[in-house]
């Protein structure tokens, strides 16, 4: 049977997820600390699970600084002194923090590690991680052949918000001035009105929430080792009622009944919910506002705020031992289905005068554990006769058996703890940073581009296939070209890649960009070198160590890093970070473009626009997905020295929708040729973060 994991915001929605049946919970903690506790209630949340047999697992939801790296090894080591069962990682460089601040505690690959392959699977095994949570574009099918390769624990999720990009690769909030999704804080910049074509009152990326609980027997029977609930079930009494209906499908492996789903509905006063990626729906099946709530609703959530509150639905079973004889010490003892054992030693019993003690008495007694997260299975009793008890000794005796055994029971066990070693110092650059040029359209690929010598061209791996030869003025100009891989590569999708990769190695091609850990493999088998890119959201020292440790000749610092976090890199290998271009908004699972075209139009570029006169380009990637890119370019061509003097490797000069003319006057500029600085350029986050 799989684990049901359930959300706890807060110290009502422990209390909601453990008496509706949670196998486990999972608490989240970002840069500020827990979301919705206390130091002393996340303590005592912890407590309350251990005692009733809930597993805890804290998860990290926030790419970490360099500056934030001790913070996250202390979490480490409190949450595993707190008696937690794993942590979540979303960031690469937490793995290896977490497995040395805490290695005797099991991590876990949250989902914004963009897990969507078997090679994805591998590289994480390699990693030291025990679960992945899968991404929710999967399908049925993928997941049943991921699930069928034993060294991996999989997790899926059943309900959540449903989010028009992919997790990890939406950098949407953080561009529009807001907080940043890859640091655990969305503000749902997507659900705003936008317009590809259409009216502005258009909502093409606002997606339905999912809902995918009918396929846990399915799920069930690949052996899919845990079904969670989201971030976005957030009351109490919704996942109360979610966990409920779910832990009464596990027991009895089938699909929730009618009567079921209308109690899940009426939680959420009627809100409209899709199944999502799991049976390969279309785009225009997922669209949809978030609405529901209401008097309805709340009614609803009242009465079954009533079956948690103040209640003891969640027992653990124990067994009572009493011995009652004369002439010696009374003794009593329980004793847990996990062997813990609590011990009771009071006064000899005396002779009886009137009623004796019988054992039938003793039973009925230590059977009655009342409002207690106890049991009681089977009472064990050995009386003699003719014997009687002081008034209230058996009271006082069970009372007290029951508050050692919860002390036993919420006592954390012994793990190691330990310092982390601080990252590896690197080679710093020294001097002028290298120059490379990405482009994302074969027209950008001109004679006077590749006359500029950069330094390295980065193109797609689809656009060297199809327009190979237009790279010969590089070729001839000795400017090293690396493929581009797409972010995400679904094991349907990995003979294309190889294929793509395999013609341009033919092409002289011997470098290829991954964006993701499970792709390296991919590269290799194709006789390339390997460099990361920004999909990889290297955030930190730690990342980049994992980045090296996995081959990369180099890797790109993530966007959402101030230059002065970037500057605190160690440089363990080389770095590179974008310097100019609109910068990877969201990649989209989904073609946005065709369905606003009503047909399949993505090869030609389409334009995203919102309320406030934001122009974002839409162009395709990896098949039928769509990449959006800011409205504003970056431009670091006047801070080419201060990038210098940070120690990396190169710029990055990224053309999207450039014009060939256009492309090369930035390069110009970078070349300190010209004067040429784009209408509405911006300096992104590099001045100020997230």
């Amino acid at each position: 049977m799989p684990e049901l994991l359930a959300g706890a915001p807060s110290a009502e929605a422990v209390v909601a997820a453990v008496q509706a049946g949670a196998d486990a919970i999972y608490i989240r903690f970002t840069g500020s600390g827990a979301k919705g506790f206390t130091e002393a209630g996340l303590r005592s949340a912890v407590r309350y699970c251990r005692v009733r047999g809930c597993r805890v697992y804290a998860e990290l939801d926030t790419l970490i600084t360099d500056r934030e790296a001790g913070a996250a090894a202390e979490l480490a080591r409190r949450v595993c002194g707190m008696g937690a069962d794993a942590l979540i990682a979303q960031d690469l460089g937490f793995i290896r923090i977490a497995q040395e601040a805490a290695p005797e505690l099991p991590v876990f690959a949250g989902e914004r590690l963009g897990v969507h392959n078997a090679a994805g699977l591998e590289a994480m095994r390699q990693l030291g991680v025990k679960r992945v949570f899968l991404p929710k574009e999967l399908t049925l099918d993928e997941i049943a052949a991921l699930a069928s390769r034993p060294q991996m624990e999989l997790a899926v999720c059943l309900q959540d918000e449903l989010c028009i990009a992919l997790a990890g690769q939406c950098a949407l909030s953080a561009l529009s001035g807001g907080p940043s999704a890859n640091r655990g804080n969305c503000a749902g910049t997507c659900r705003e009105q936008f317009s590809l074509g259409g009216r502005m009152d258009d909502h093409p990326l606002s997606l339905s929430d999912m809902r995918c609980v009918e396929q846990l027997p399915r799920l069930a029977a690949m052996g899919v080792e845990c079904v969670h609930l989201g971030h976005g079930v957030e009351r109490p009494e919704q996942t109360a009622r979610l966990t409920t209906v779910l832990r009464r499908c596990i027991a009895e492996n089938r699909a929730p009944a009618a009567n079921e789903m209308e109690g899940l509905d009426a939680v959420y006063g009627g809100r409209r919910f899709t199944d999502g990626y799991i049976l390969g729906g279309e785009l225009g099946g997922l669209l949809g506002a978030r609405d529901g709530g209401g008097r309805e609703a709340e009614r609803a959530m009242a009465a079954v705020r009533r079956g948690y509150a103040n209640s003891e639905v969640r027992r653990v079973h124990v067994e009572f031992y009493a011995i009652i004889q004369r002439g010696r010490a009374l003794r009593l003892a329980v004793q847990d289905t996990d062997g813990n054992r609590a011990l009771w030693n009071g006064p000899a019993p005396l002779p009886a005068r009137q009623g004796q003690v019988t054992e039938a008495e003793v039973d009925a007694f230590l059977r009655k554990t009342g409002r207690t997260p106890y049991v009681c299975d089977r009472v064990h009793t050995l009386v003699g006769e003719g014997l009687a008890l002081p008034q209230g000794v058996m009271a006082e005796a069970k009372r007290a058996l029951i508050r050692s055994l919860t002390e036993k029971r919420e006592r954390p066990p012994q793990r190691r703890t330990s310092r982390v070693s601080p990252p590896a110092e690197g080679a710093r650059r020294q001097g002028p940073p290298a120059l490379i040029f990405e482009v994302m359209a074969a027209e950008q690929l001109t004679e006077e581009l590749a006359e500029l010598g950069p330094d390295y061209l980065y193109v797609p791996a689809w656009l060297i296939a199809a327009e190979g030869e237009r790279l010969e003025p590089f070729r001839r100009a000795g400017v090293p070209i690396a493929a581009v891989l797409p972010r995400v590569i679904h094991d349907r999708e990995l003979a294309n890649a190889a294929s793509l990769l395999k013609t341009a190695r033919a092409l002289g091609v011997n470098e290829a960009l991954c964006s993701n850990l499970g792709h390296v493999a991919l590269a290799r088998l194709a006789g390339m070198e390997v460099r990361g890119d920004f999909g990889l959201n290297i955030f930190n020292s730690y990342a980049l160590e994992l980045a090296r440790a996995a081959g990369l000749r180099s890797a790109t610092a993530s966007f959402e890093l101030s230059l002065e976090q970037i500057m605190e890199l160690t440089m363990p290998l080389d770095v590179e970070l974008i310097a100019y271009g609109r910068l990877p908004a969201m990649l989209t699972e989904r073609c946005i473009i065709k369905q606003s075209a009503l047909r399949c139009a993505c090869s030609t570029p389409a334009r995203l626009s919102d309320e406030r006169g934001g122009v974002m380009p839409v162009l395709r990637e990896g098949g039928c997905r769509n990449a959006v890119f800011s409205a504003h370019k970056v431009f670091l061509a006047d801070r080419a020295e201060e990038l210098g003097r940070a120690g990396i490797w190169a710029m990055r000069l990224l053309f999207t929708n450039e014009s060939p003319r256009e492309c090369v006057e930035v390069a110009r500029a970078f070349l300190g040729e010209s004067r040429y600085r784009p209408n509405g350029a911006t300096r992104g986050l590099y001045m100020k973060g997230v």
